[in-house]
């Protein structure tokens, strides 16, 4: 049998200090915790507040759109009733605020959302926003239209004009628009019904040229907030249609018919070959002029609809300067014309940009000289040796100067200010160049700027839209959690659910849900799994309107923990926690807990490691979150563990410099020496009294 003493391994300092297992009991805690909340929705699957059902085995496709899918529904409540479900995108933010503002309106003239909430959707896996309506009767407007049916002026004024009108004032009387009217969205029976507007953004459904030619050059996820006057245009598409159809129209591209209608003015293209009914002169002539603050409104559509005729002058094709500015081999009149140009030739503009001389252009041939000021600033902020984020300012604000009623434009996007939060929406998870663009006009103060070129229809949402803007702009400069573009996205978006990826297929639109969720996540996620989620901080600082970064000054002395960004993301669900009373979240505080453990290892003192390892379970149960971070996040704790840190690290220096005078050679030979001359003195002294000893004896005889 071998000797222990020889195969025991050498003693070294390398080896690590053997740590007491503690056994906190969270695990424990955790598998015996049943969380009665259900994530997502609190109904069965398919069903919206127990009897409105949704049959995912019966798609309609005639209702639905590339925001929202469409099923049959039922309501058990009342079975005579033929309804339809919209399944909406959690991408995009779907128009919240107007089904709270509309819900209690009673109209017979439009379809209105009988209720809508978080459903789960068994098709899906996952919870969405849903919709319900009552199926509308009746035949579809497009299809009267494609059967080539052409209606009298008398019947377009009563039965389109006239309903759709009433419909508008009364989403007018709640600050509601449209935005999505078009053949395929109205319906005529014995009633008539104008289609839905809540389960997409204004301005992406209908054909281009149902929106005017300002919105038609954004991107379509770029045209903004619709107001009155759009709405307006689009019954005039609609009436036009119906007198005289689009099949001409309908073959000329996007950009061909903006081209033209640029040149001619949108008055000229849809008149063009038409005699308009007298009846109707006044109306396309109100409703097809390309000033938005000359266009018609509801109020003028009202007083035509009762009779009322107002001798409109024809609008003429545009022609704002005197003299041509000559773009490649081409006489350009028009201000608009030459900004859609410059963008459409976007490379070589930037290239020859400062030998355009378009500063002159606007001083003596528009006689505005306060144009080619602005002109000329731009071209000298940017400089010729200016970076590429600074040419798409500079050309941004050119274009702008010279159409201020369009769109924001780089070489790759067009979006209205007002579009700028759904756009951002739509590219907040791609990394392309479209991204980086709408973050440069987010950055810059690129939105003031095209608000202060209008020099009309500015209105008070538009201000509204713009401090908004200049509002989160400190926060698309922030790292830390809860800032950074996930902030802007929900600060832009407030009725975007939270895009996390272990929230998202729950559709978490409030503070309360996503920590309810998160509670029920727990037992599959805790102890590996880390708590930080950009998303789920932004979606939270968002809600709560934190302004400044989090920072745990409890823990200064412990720069690890100090910095410690799943310490940082606790605070923040802590502090939601706080907002909502009575909330215990046990399966959420036993995650922290869990998470916290291994960060207690970060103190010194081993007994202080094992009192507050021993208490986590404890402050878990109380479901608290902030009685969890209590545990490390305390400065009292922190304070006693650092103070007798730096007493040993004293003491221990103390040692070591003791035992390293002790060790010189230099001192060690002389406290020999010293010690060896003391040996010898005492040696001596001793032999001595031996001596005198004896010879007292000797002498005295004792």
């Amino acid at each position: 049998m071998a000797d222990p003493a020889q195969t025991a391994p050498e003693p070294t300092d390398d080896l690590p200090m053997i740590e007491e297992h503690i056994d906190t009991g969270l695990e424990a805690l955790l598998s015996g915790y049943r969380p009665t909340y259900a994530p997502g929705a609190n109904n069965s699957p398919d069903l919206f507040e127990e009897h409105f059902e949704i049959h995912a085995d019966r798609p309609l496709p005639e209702f639905s759109h590339p925001y929202a899918d469409a099923f049959e529904a039922s309501d058990s409540a009342n079975p005579a009733r033929q309804l339809y479900a919209l399944v909406c995108t959690p991408d995009l933010p779907y128009r919240a605020l107007e089904v709270a503002d509309i819900a209690s309106i009673s109209n017979t003239n439009i379809i209105l959302p009988l209720v809508a909430g978080t459903v789960y959707c068994s098709h899906l896996g996952e919870s969405r926003q849903v919709l319900f309506f009552e199926r509308p009767a009746g035949t579809r407007l497009s299809e009267i239209y494609s059967a080539k049916t052409r209606l009298h002026d008398s019947k377009v004024i009563s039965l389109i004009l006239e309903p759709i009108c009433n419909a508008l004032l009364l989403m007018r009387e709640r600050k509601l628009h449209h935005g999505n009217i078009r053949p395929d969205a109205v319906f005529v029976g014995e009633s008539f019904m104008l289609g839905e507007c809540f389960s997409a953004p204004a301005g992406t459904l209908a054909e281009y040229f149902y929106e005017p030619v300002e919105r038609i050059m954004a991107d379509t996820l770029g045209h903004g907030e619709a107001n009155e006057k759009t709405d307006v245009y689009a019954l005039g598409i609609l009436a036009f249609e119906a007198l005289f159809g689009l099949d001409k129209l309908r073959v000329l591209s996007r950009a061909e018919f903006i081209d033209r209608v640029l040149r001619l003015g949108t008055y000229n293209v849809f008149s063009n070959g038409h005699n308009f009914p007298d009846s109707f002169e006044d109306f396309f002539r109100g409703v097809f002029n390309d000033n938005p603050a000359e266009r018609w409104g509801l109020d003028q559509l009202v007083q035509f609809i009762g009779g009322k005729r107002f001798n409109m002058i024809a609008p003429t094709q545009s022609k704002d300067a005197s003299r041509p500015f000559l773009f490649g081999q081409e006489n350009i009149f028009s201000r608009r014309l030459l900004a859609s140009l410059l963008h459409r030739n976007w490379r070589d503009v930037v290239r020859d940009i400062r030998t355009l001389k378009l500063e002159r252009w606007c001083e003596t041939s528009l006689h505005r000289p306060e144009l080619g000021e602005r002109i000329e600033r731009a071209l000298r902020n940017a400089g010729p040796h200016a970076s590429e984020r600074q040419v798409i300012d500079m050309m941004m604000r050119i274009v702008t100067v010279l159409d201020p009623v369009g769109p924001l434009r780089t070489k790759s996007l067009s979006v209205r200010p007002d579009g700028i939060p759904t756009m951002l929406a739509s590219l907040a998870q791609e990394k392309g160049p479209e991204r980086s663009q709408i973050l440069l006009m987010l950055e810059t103060d690129i939105c003031a700027f095209w608000v202060e070129q209008l020099e009309t229809a500015r209105t008070p949402e538009l201000s509204q839209l713009i401090w908004r803007i200049k509002r989160v702009k400190p926060y698309l400069e922030s790292r830390s959690l809860g800032f950074g573009l996930e902030r802007v996205l929900y600060e832009l978006n407030p009725s975007l659910c939270c895009q996390s990826p272990i929230l998202k297929a729950y559709h978490v639109t409030s503070i309360e849900e996503a920590l309810l969720t998160m509670d029920v996540l727990a037992k599959n996620m805790a102890p590996d799994s880390s708590m930080v989620d950009r998303h789920i901080a932004a979606f939270i600082a968002a809600k709560l309107d934190f302004t400044r970064e989090i920072r745990l000054n409890d823990l200064t002395n412990i720069p690890s923990l100090a910095e410690n960004q799943e310490l940082i993301m606790m605070q923040l669900l802590a502090r939601a926690q706080q907002k909502v009373p009575r909330m215990k979240l046990v399966g959420l505080a036993t995650w922290g807990g869990m998470r916290i453990e291994k960060m207690i290892d970060e103190i010194h003192n081993r007994v202080i490691r094992k009192r507050q390892k021993l208490q986590l379970k404890k402050l878990a149960s109380s479901g608290s979150l902030r009685e969890v971070l209590s545990s490390i996040v305390n400065r009292e704790v922190i304070t006693r563990d650092t103070d007798g840190f730096a007493h040993a690290l004293a003491l221990y220096d103390i040692n070591t410099r003791r035992i390293e005078y002790l060790q010189n050679p230099l001192i060690l030979e002389y406290k020999s020496r010293k010690t060896g001359g003391k040996m010898g003195v005492f040696v001596s002294f001793m032999a001595l009294a031996i001596m005198a000893y004896d010879a007292m004896i000797s002498i005295f005889g004792i």
